[in-house]
């Protein structure tokens, strides 16, 4: 599956967009991809959202990315076979 992300308010991504292949229940790897291509807007060591996006629901990629995308990391996502 693949599954494109774009940035929302809480941080940016090169490009306003990124795109990346995992299976639908690989939750490591989407994080991975994630924690690689999205910079929050507030890294301090203190910032709640750090804390936010290291906790996001993770039932499956869809939920978490569901979850990113409410928190605000993310304005919006697509996934395609």
């Amino acid at each position: 599956m693949t599954y494109t992300i774009y940035e929302g308010t809480k941080a940016t991504i090169n490009g306003g967009q990124f795109a990346f292949d995992c299976e639908p229940d690989d939750i490591d790897t989407a994080y991975d991809a994630l924690a690689e291509n999205v910079h929050l807007n507030n890294q301090d060591e203190d910032s709640q959202d750090l804390i936010d996006f290291q906790n996001a629901a993770d039932d499956d990629v869809e939920t978490m990315l569901s979850d990113m995308q409410k928190m605000g990391f993310i304005d919006s996502w697509e996934a395609e076979n």
